[in-house]
């Protein structure tokens, strides 16, 4: 028997607005449920409010009214204003006043509400605030992403007068405005918004807009944790008697770092010599120069050459004008058969030379906007660079406490 797959068009919070007991709760404190009677009148007028701003109401005939007056407001401004607009705003007056006072009467001087009714209501409020204030709890604000939009709205400021200027006159936008924030939490609007969101075309558009961090592709994006875990190191006897038979193949490349040299230092400990190498990545932007604010697509501020994966900061390099410290996390291995211990070979983090050829003192390698067409030299087409720097560090792994020769 087939189950029927249904797409989730509806907000997740919208399910939220059910009845719930909450009696026991409150059964044993009368002062608290008495503050919460005084106060229901009030809490349904905010429940009310956010009902018709969130379109979680039984029948939205009410919103529909709203935009169509609004719409008629705007787009017939010259003659409302002279012959309806008094009519008008006497009308919502009254209807506001009657609302207010129907809701505090009622509450009030009629039957008083239950313990249930009034925790209800904060239920429901609680939920329609998580529901309006969704697409702000989804944006992070940091001092990149201000940048970034301050940036962005100052490219797009010219365009936007064009269009208001020669397409959309001022009067047909606040229109459009209007009717896009009246409307952004109906259900057909945010049905629409999930379906084009499926597109990458629209995300793509959306990204060279905005300038934000967003995700092009449905798959999930590998964020590097604090802490590296990779499988063991350790290798078989055969393994270790290639190595000497055979020195000119490459390095052995375990995640995040490149193992130099094997010693067997006891019959229970192995001992490496690895080297890591993170690049550091910069951008060059109109007015700001070199930073390290990057496209939120492109590869991190700091990263493992081989993977590209985000690697922590590196001590001796400067970000956003701040010396990093010396807190890096050596990597984590899950075989929990092994024990390891790390300890640097190297007293601190130095530049590798040999990533462009000695020409650059600071060590940059220069790339066009798509980190390719590597040159040793700044020039007018290169807008990223790169520097790797490197530090060897040692891990012994003690393979068990005990050997048992037979």
């Amino acid at each position: 028997m087939l189950e029927s797959l249904q797409a989730d068009f509806e907000p997740s919070e919208v399910t939220l607005l059910k009845d719930t007991s909450f009696t026991p709760l409150l059964g044993e404190n009368p002062i608290l449920a008495s503050a919460l009677s005084n106060i229901f009148p009030y809490l349904l007028l905010i429940d009310n409010f956010l009902e018709l701003v969130t379109w979680t109401n039984d029948d939205p005939y009410q919103n529909f009214l709203m935009v169509v007056i609004y719409s008629t407001i705007v787009l017939y401004w010259q003659i409302c204003s002279v012959l309806i607009l008094p009519l008008i705003c006497s009308t919502l007056f009254s209807i506001l006043v009657w609302s207010i006072s129907s809701v505090i009467n009622d509450s009030k001087f009629n039957e008083k509400p239950t313990i249930d009714e009034v925790l209800h209501s904060l239920h429901n409020i609680t939920v329609r605030f998580e529901l309006l204030l969704r697409p702000v709890k989804h944006f992070t604000i940091t001092k990149k992403t201000l940048l970034v939009i301050f940036f962005m709205t100052s490219i797009l400021t010219p365009v936007h007068v064009f269009l208001v200027t020669h397409v959309f006159p001022p009067q047909k936008f606040l229109w459009l405005f209007g009717v896009f924030m009246l409307t952004y939490h109906s259900p057909w609007s945010f049905s629409t918004r999930r379906l084009l969101w499926r597109s990458v075309y629209v995300r793509i558009i959306a990204f060279y807009l905005t300038g934000l961090d967003i995700k092009l592709d449905r798959r999930n994006q590998n964020h590097h944790l604090p802490v590296s875990r990779i499988h063991s190191p350790s290798v078989s006897e055969a393994e270790e008697d290639d190595a000497k038979y055979n020195h000119k193949q490459k390095l052995q490349l375990l995640s995040d770092f490149k193992i130099l040299k094997k010693i067997v230092a006891s019959p229970t400990q192995l001992k490496q010599i690895v080297l890591f190498e993170i690049l550091e990545n910069e951008r060059r932007w109109l007015g700001l120069g070199w930073t390290s604010f990057l496209l939120p697509n492109e590869r991190p501020n700091f990263c493992y050459q081989q993977s590209m994966m985000t690697s922590p900061h590196v001590q001796g390099a400067a970000v956003d004008g701040h010396e990093s410290n010396d807190k890096f996390p050596f990597p984590v291995f899950e075989n929990d058969l092994y024990s390891y211990s790390w300890d640097w070979l190297d007293e601190s983090w130095s530049i590798d030379k040999e990533f462009n050829k000695g020409k650059d003192a600071e060590g940059w390698s220069y790339f066009d906007n798509n980190w390719l067409n590597q040159a040793y030299e700044d020039g007018i087409t290169k807008y990223t660079r790169s520097r790797k720097w490197i530090r060897r560090a040692v891990l012994i792994i003690d393979k068990r406490n005990e050997v048992n020769d037979n």
